[in-house]
């Protein structure tokens, strides 16, 4: 077994073998990653089939999305770090509202195109109907 021929024969195979293990253990992992559910995941899938969004328009919800999460979790840190009186719980409900609103505008006038943006309304105009 003092064979070089032979060695580098080992090596080569434990070489492979754990590189083939480490990219199984990898691509298991990033495709957990990707199954991780969204503040707005069911949302997401539902406003995607039903405007049938073409996928860089998917990119842009998904993004616009996950920054309204984070806007609107600021805000709330933002009012429950001193949250005392009902003034300001009402001025974190307002605060709220209009972020909702700007991130709306944003979705209708934005990203969809011209001629999906009148069922946009009637959507909006029946989730309001129904609050």
């Amino acid at each position: 077994m003092s064979s070089p021929r032979l060695w580098v024969l080992i090596l080569f195979a434990v070489a492979f073998l754990a590189g083939g293990g480490a990219g199984f253990v990898l691509a298991e992992r990033a495709r957990g990653e990707v199954a991780t559910p969204t503040p707005f995941g069911e949302f997401e899938r539902a406003f995607v089939q039903e405007f049938e969004l073409d996928p860089e328009r998917q990119r842009l919800l998904a993004g616009l999305l996950d920054h309204y999460n984070r806007e609107a979790q600021a805000i709330g840190d933002r009012y429950a770090a001193d949250f005392r009186a009902s003034k300001e719980g009402a001025g974190m409900e307002l605060e709220l509202q209009s972020a909702g609103l700007e991130y709306r505008g944003l979705i209708r006038d934005q990203l969809l195109p011209d001629d999906q943006r009148p069922k946009f309304d009637r959507l909006m105009a029946t989730y309001v109907e129904n609050l």
